[in-house]
């Protein structure tokens, strides 16, 4: 009888401490938000942005928070840019400085128990293990900016098509943070020139890439609570990009969904605040290196 009563509650105790486990791991958002969907984009300069051609954008910025003049750090080139945007701090701090980095350049100003400046995706872990993370990537060079041990759904595609295929698949398993970048209009601008024809058409095709994932969103059902945000990590002029330039390092950032406030965003934003809004949106705790700052104005907290 005795060994009967301990059993019973030697269960009821693990019961109480998985709830307690559970309830403390729940989202505790500022906005009331359960997921958010970044989506990216290379080489979208904001300088070229023509609202009418643009009509998901459009609706994203009627409908939320906006600014073309969100900055990218120096120099004005990719996989720094991108970097800075996943571990919310400056290329200074998180050491990728050139275009194509694969590692630190110089010494992280700070790494973790994982060898790595912390990214978003580790933070989100580490506030929220029961949450799930997903990335797909058209260039490969985005795959060395992360934690891989963080993201449950790691995807290199082949093209911006695939990628829309797989963040689709992504959306439907409704997560709580997914990553989904687009190579596009970098391509185009080195091959044929920033604010050509063909690079303005690139810009609407990413826009229409845009439309189908908000549609996927909703269909999932999972629109009510979730923010969707667009960002670039730069512009150009000519082939190329990289200077000390506003059409280089300005780019359009966008917030649309649960909780936002309709309106342009007149606060300075850099690229690392990216980071910085995700895990404040999902009630994540900051960590000390990071010098993103979330932008809470863009939003009617609870």
């Amino acid at each position: 009888m005795f060994k009967k009563l301990f059993a019973t509650l030697a269960v009821l105790a693990v019961a109480t401490f998985v709830a307690a486990t559970t309830s403390a791991q729940e989202i505790n958002s500022p906005v009331g938000a359960k997921h958010v969907i970044w989506i990216g984009s290379d080489g979208f300069g904001a300088h070229y942005v023509n609202w009418d051609e643009l009509p998901n954008l459009k609706k994203m910025k009627e409908n939320g928070a906006w600014t073309l003049h969100m900055r990218s750090v120096l120099p004005s080139s990719s996989a720094l840019n991108w970097e800075s945007m996943i571990v919310g701090a400056p290329s200074e701090l998180h050491g990728y400085r050139t275009w194509g980095s694969k590692e630190p350049d110089i010494p992280p100003i700070f790494v973790g128990e994982n060898g790595r400046f912390p990214d978003i995706f580790r933070v989100l872990k580490d506030n929220i293990p029961d949450c799930k993370t997903s990335c797909v990537y058209s260039w490969d060079g985005i795959g060395f900016l992360f934690d891989k041990k963080a993201v449950d759904a790691d995807n290199f595609a082949e093209n911006d098509g695939v990628v829309y295929e797989t963040g689709k698949k992504y959306i439907a398993d409704k997560p709580t943070f997914s990553f989904i970048y687009f190579g596009e209009p970098d391509h185009t601008g080195h091959s044929i020139g920033w604010g050509t024809p063909e690079y303005q058409k690139m810009l609407t095709t990413i826009d229409d890439y845009v439309g189908k994932l908000l549609a996927d969103i909703e269909a999932a059902g999972i629109m009510d609570d979730t923010v969707v945000l667009f960002s670039s990590d730069h512009g150009g002029s000519d082939k190329g990009h990289g200077d000390a330039r506003m059409d280089h390092m300005e780019v359009p950032f966008l917030i649309y969904g649960k909780g936002v406030k309709k309106g342009e965003i007149t606060d300075a934003v850099a690229n690392f605040d990216l980071a910085a809004t995700v895990a404040w949106i999902l009630g994540a705790k900051q960590p000390q290196p990071w010098r993103g700052k979330p932008v809470e104005s863009a939003f009617e907290t609870k």
